[in-house]
């Protein structure tokens, strides 16, 4: 069986100018029934966020090689850039709402503030959490709304933006947050912008006092935020980014391992091996082989 990992990106849909859609998961398990190439129930990467609330019967949830049980009430993110797969054998039942970066920020921009920015979905988020009763009534009837009037021969965008706005809004005030209450906003922020430096910098350095500089703090206070926020060293966090993005591409059959060394910023495909051996106790290659065994 095929295991490389597709990559699926945002398609325009009956409204182009918006960037999300609001799908029935029922409906995506029947099209995936009919039409192989859609490989839902097999990890795919995807080039935009997806917020899955599940109404339904239990299943799980697969994302970057860890699987979450999932039932009614539970709350899923899968942020851009990730890997996931939907469980085609329990078809749990739920709402998928999947949006680009680009809508997010036009919201946040619109209604002039910040609610759920990209780099806050990247670094303070849980893949999986459960909802209250109340909570879950209140997500989906905003879905609801949304779903209306998407349907619609002449939605209203405005109208549009400020649902969506209030239902990342009210998961915002539902998610757990992984913040302990000594780290401020300020520490916070560095941390979050430390986070997308990485995302963007990691095939030019994993040198943490290049990140710190960049940052505008020091090496010192970066080490202290992430010990705070992680539990990790700067350094910890940025070989991890590295690992879990080795990974993720390890997945895809084309890829070999000197390519892959060179897309992750090393000069010898050597040194990424026993990078990657220190920190899985595997090779690539291994890891490659135990992937497609179990997949």
């Amino acid at each position: 069986m095929d295991t490389a990992i597709p990559d699926i990106r945002f398609n325009d849909s009956i409204l182009p100018e918006v960037g999300f859609e609001v799908i029935e998961l029922h409906s995506l398990y029947q099209r995936a029934a009919t039409n192989k190439s859609l490989c839902v129930d097999r990890p795919h990467r995807v080039h935009f966020h997806n917020l899955i609330l599940f109404t339904g019967n239990e299943g799980e949830h697969f994302i970057d090689f860890n699987r979450f049980q999932v039932g009614k009430g539970c709350v899923v993110l899968v942020n851009r850039g990730q890997i996931h797969a939907f469980d085609m054998q329990n078809q749990p039942a739920g709402k998928l709402i999947i949006f680009t970066d680009a809508y997010l920020e036009r919201v946040a921009t619109a209604i002039d503030i910040r609610i759920f920015s990209p780099i806050a979905m990247l670094t303070s988020y849980l893949s999986q959490f459960q909802l209250s009763s109340a909570q879950a009534s209140t997500l989906l009837g905003v879905i609801d709304l949304i779903a209306n009037e998407y349907q619609l021969k002449v939605a209203n965008n405005n109208y549009l933006q400020v649902l969506f706005a209030a239902l990342l809004t009210k998961v915002g005030e539902a998610k757990p947050t992984i913040y302990h209450q000594q780290i401020n906003g300020n520490q916070i922020k560095h941390y979050e912008q430390f986070i997308k430096l990485l995302s963007e910098k990691y095939k030019e350095t994993r040198d943490a006092n290049v990140y710190a500089k960049w940052v505008g703090t020091t090496y010192k206070t970066l080490n202290q935020i992430c010990k705070a926020i992680t539990q990790q060293t700067a350094k910890q966090v940025i070989d991890s980014f590295i690992i879990l993005e080795a990974k993720r591409r390890l997945s895809i059959d084309s890829i070999q391992i000197q390519q892959l060394a060179e897309l992750l910023g090393f000069d010898e495909a050597t040194n990424f091996v026993k990078f990657f051996k220190k920190h899985t106790s595997l090779t690539p290659t291994q890891f490659k082989k135990i992937y497609k065994v179990r997949h």
